[in-house]
């Protein structure tokens, strides 16, 4: 893991919380603001860390402060500096995320003003928490998907260049060995009973996830406070980089709408 708050003359504290399913200890950041009465919780990726280089997540966290948001940015299960022994690709990772925002409320914020920002894999796991949190105000679904499985199918077709029906033996072998369950992961079944707003953005050159899955769950949701920026010649997860300012100025905004 690369960067350190205080290389951005950042507040910072080191923290520790249990996830909320089964106690796993993670471990994270908090980045106060002054007044520490608004959180945003930052969700990582596949591979991914709380501060994640593809993504810059400390930077954004640092632009997030600036617009008058703590932010807490932590390692899900078996990444980083966080327990346990693998990771369940989504399943047990929305245990994670409940985890982190029952530590924030224990800091005295109330769920009414904690905002989710996911990346990738943390999109989808946000849209699933919110669908379960309806006390969140909003979330911001960065470079999502509609299903985890069809996700693994094209990893096994491309990456690794194995038929696609092989993401089933993954599946089975997930749920027999690890006991995670990858069917759960599947934001297309519970967006259209997500009441929040979300913010959906999008790459129009993914190649990992294409745009045309953020466009369809968009669809499903049918929310009219649902906002959506599909961005030309940006790749996966690679909005914040390619614009950064932009990028902060649309997400602080949505953010600021609704957390109240």
């Amino acid at each position: 893991m690369t960067g350190h708050p205080s290389q951005f003359g950042l507040p910072w504290e080191d923290v520790t919380f249990p996830s909320r399913g089964d106690e796993v200890i993670l471990s994270g950041w908090y980045l106060p603001t002054a007044a520490d009465d608004r959180c945003i919780i930052l969700i990582q990726g596949t591979e991914h860390h709380r501060n994640s280089p593809g993504i810059r997540a400390l930077r954004l966290g640092r632009d997030l402060v600036d617009r008058g948001f703590s932010v807490l940015l932590f390692d899900f299960r078996a990444r980083g500096k966080s327990r346990g022994h693998r990771s369940s690709e989504g399943d047990r990772e929305q245990w994670d995320v409940l985890g982190a925002i029952d530590y924030v409320t224990e800091r005295g914020i109330p769920v009414e003003r904690i905002g989710l920002l996911g990346f990738s894999l943390g999109a989808g796991v946000a849209l699933l928490v919110a669908a379960q949190e309806p006390r969140i105000p909003a979330v911001v679904s960065d470079s999502g998907f509609l299903d985890y499985m069809m996700v693994l199918q094209n990893l096994c077709a491309g990456s690794f260049r194995l038929p696609s029906w092989f993401a089933t033996v993954v599946a089975f072998a997930g749920r027999i060995f690890f006991k995670a369950d990858f069917s759960k992961v599947r934001p297309a079944e519970v967006v259209e009973q997500v009441d929040q707003p979300v913010f959906f953005i999008h790459g129009e050159d993914d190649v990992v996830v294409s745009a045309e899955e953020t466009k369809e769950l968009h669809d499903i949701s049918g929310n009219p406070r649902d906002r959506i920026w599909i961005v030309p010649s940006a790749e996966h997860v690679n909005v914040y980089r390619k614009m950064p300012g932009v990028y902060v100025d649309r997400v602080s905004q949505f953010f600021q709408r609704y957390i109240i």
